[in-house]
């Protein structure tokens, strides 16, 4: 019985570590953050993503919008909606999604990616534009970029006082960490039954 019980929770072991490798290389999501409560008026922010061609495979998904937003316009390979979240592939080499919004206050996103670990890099540029796409607002170029470097990783970087960028926890991680303590707890208690 004893080696029963050995067995069964070695094999248990076996199973949360090859599972929770998997959550482990999807990458980190980033939570973004842009603060227009200083500016007024329509603007366009721009989600550009755009890589040579001799990239590797490699998406970009944005989603949890909030905000004030208006019409939206989807180029290259993009697709889906605010609602369900944005993709943005590299199968060409333009992908944009270009979002109205009405400035004066705050708007959230979070992105993730999924690239190879091959070919030349890739960038998502977040850029925002008066209405007529004639002056950068906030920050000269794009409020927050990420470079996608096979072999490197992400590399972010974001326009002080305008956008902030924060890794968000995974929230498997945290249940992941409360089944452990309750194993660990059980197998304690069971071991001071004998």
């Amino acid at each position: 019985m004893f080696n029963l019980k050995n067995l069964f929770a070695r094999a248990m072991l076996a199973l949360m570590l090859v599972t929770g490798a998997g959550a482990a290389s999807a990458g980190p999501t980033y939570q973004v953050t842009i603060d227009t409560e200083g500016l007024s008026g329509i603007g366009q922010l721009d989600f550009a993503f755009l890589g040579l061609e001799s990239a590797g495979a490699a998406t970009a998904y944005l989603s949890n919008f909030s905000g004030n937003f208006g019409d939206f316009v989807l180029e290259g390979d993009a697709s889906g909606d605010r609602e369900s979240g944005i993709t943005l592939g590299n199968s060409v080499f333009f992908n944009d999604y270009l979002q109205t919004v009405t400035l004066g206050g705050i708007f959230r996103f979070n992105v993730m990616f999924d690239f190879a670990g091959e070919g030349d890099g890739m960038t998502l540029g977040v850029a925002l534009y008066d209405e007529f796409f004639t002056t950068y607002l906030g920050a000269e170029g794009n409020l927050v970029q990420f470079d996608l470097l096979p072999g490197s990783g992400v590399t972010v970087s974001a326009a002080d006082g305008v956008t902030r960028v924060a890794e968000v926890p995974e929230p498997a991680s945290m249940a992941m960490l409360l089944a452990g303590l309750m194993l660990l707890g059980w197998t304690m208690r069971q071991r001071r039954m004998r």
